[in-house]
């Protein structure tokens, strides 16, 4: 049976982390004093765009030199509401770019301090969401630990307790959107509701087929409003893990494995949601796959072979309308960029 896992917009991506590393390497971790700017301030102009150009080459030299996140947010803290929306915008994604490296320098600092004797056990005592000020008698941890997140940066856990740092986007827009444009403000819309709950997990859905047809509507809107956004390529890949999830995500609550049929609540929640958007692009699909359900009798999957797998291969018409639902998405949408 087909799976498709969860594809997280660029910046979201993890390195899991327990039982990695070399147990013998250690790492001494020193509190540091929060970063300082060696940078000039920004020169005044009469008309404000050569102030501005300076802030963003501010920027770039801090980012060429900035071992932590935190020397890069702490810039633009002071400086994002000096800007218009546009250079706002040139900020914030310059700051995605630095994530981009250094979330996974984060990881490897962690994976070795990981290592460290009690480390682990200090943080399986902390509570989601972790307060790390509540760590006692180990200020070199807890120096650390503020530190990534005052860059903005959130410790997560996977189910069977395995940490990883990732961007904390619910940070960023508190921090930020009120300066972006309304391209990046829907953005980090969607990537909040990404950072609250993932749709996808332990390879099923982790939502609702509800919850994720209103992600999916969210993504949509994004796409139409901002045609040649910022962020269209990240966005549309998210939308099309989405719609692949949405449509063929199934598993035992979705299938009577005595017919192979769609289960009739999930058929209903198809045309449920045709029904509340028929105007949408998504809808457009929805009701197509509707149709190659009704051209089957509903039955989505062949039966399995006896002692290998209760469920067989998809219909041959279902499985083609699933691969190719990211060349429909590239049809709906325009190429990603």
């Amino acid at each position: 049976m087909r799976r498709y896992g969860c594809t997280l917009i660029p910046f979201l991506a993890f390195v899991l982390l327990t039982g990695c590393g070399n147990a013998d390497k250690q790492l001494t971790v020193k509190p540091q004093p929060a970063p300082q700017s060696n940078v000039p301030p920004a020169t005044s102009s009469p008309n404000g765009t050569n102030q501005e150009a300076d802030v963003f080459q501010q920027l770039q030299v801090i980012i060429s030199k900035a071992k932590e996140a935190r020397e890069v947010t702490a810039f633009l803290d002071e400086h994002l509401k000096q800007v218009d929306s546009k250079n706002a915008d040139q900020m914030f994604v310059a700051l995605e770019s630095f994530y981009e490296g250094n979330v996974p320098a984060v990881d490897d600092n962690f994976r070795n301090l990981l290592q460290q004797p009690g480390v682990t056990k200090k943080l399986y005592a902390l509570e989601y969401p972790y307060d790390f000020n509540k760590i006692q008698n180990d200020d070199n941890l807890k120096q650390w630990l503020l530190a990534q997140t005052a860059g903005k940066l959130r410790l997560m856990a996977t189910s069977d307790m395995s940490f990883y740092w990732q961007v904390d986007y619910e940070a960023l827009q508190a921090a930020y959107a009120s300066s972006l444009s309304n391209d990046l403000k829907d953005y980090l819309v969607i990537q909040s509701m990404e950072m609250k709950k993932g749709y996808s997990g332990d390879g099923a859905l982790q939502i609702s087929r509800e919850e994720l047809g209103k992600r999916m509507l969210t993504a949509e809107n994004y796409l139409t409003a901002h045609p040649s956004g910022l962020k269209k390529m990240q966005v549309q890949t998210l939308y099309t893990d989405y719609l692949k999830a949405y449509l063929s995500d199934y598993r035992y609550e979705a299938i009577d494995e005595s017919t192979m049929k769609l289960l009739p609540a999930v058929k209903k929640s198809y045309r449920d949601f045709v029904k509340t958007r028929p105007d949408s692009k998504t809808a457009e699909i929805v009701k197509e796959y509707i149709g190659l359900l009704q051209e089957n009798q509903d039955v989505i999957y062949d039966f399995g072979q006896k002692d290998v797998s209760i469920i067989g291969d998809p219909k041959p018409n279902i499985a083609q309308f699933w691969i190719g639902l990211s060349e429909r998405v590239s049809q709906q949408f325009g190429a990603a960029k």
